[in-house]
């Protein structure tokens, strides 16, 4: 299953993004493989209401079905759920950390969704 994750850095030991609309990267990761992808940030070019669609629209290109984000929540984010997309808050750690977190339990109880 792919994830995306906020991320700091471009690699899975990189610190996750607290900020969805503010980090530097997203990081597509397949759950199983650990295989991951960086994606600068779109939302760092792209402002406004079609922010979050026109995220949504790159994620789905990775068939993305859960965001991992930190502690912050933004529209954008409200968005991706709006597309079918689960969104879990409250990760910590690093990208690889939040994957294996998520793959003990699809819903970690340090997180809420929308």
């Amino acid at each position: 299953m792919k994830v995306a994750i906020t991320s700091t850095g471009p690699k899975l030991g990189d610190p996750i993004g607290t900020r969805p609309n503010k980090c530097s990267y997203w990081l597509v990761v397949d759950s199983v493989t650990m295989e991951c992808e960086a994606i600068p940030n779109p939302l760092t070019r792209v402002s406004g209401p079609a922010a979050g669609k026109f995220l949504a629209q790159i994620l789905e290109e990775y068939r993305v079905k859960f965001i991992l984000a930190g502690d912050y929540r933004c529209k954008q984010l409200k968005d991706l759920s709006e597309n079918g997309m689960r969104v879990l808050f409250g990760m910590t750690g690093s990208a690889r950390e939040t994957v294996e977190k998520f793959n003990r339990s699809p819903f970690p109880e340090c997180c809420d969704f929308y």
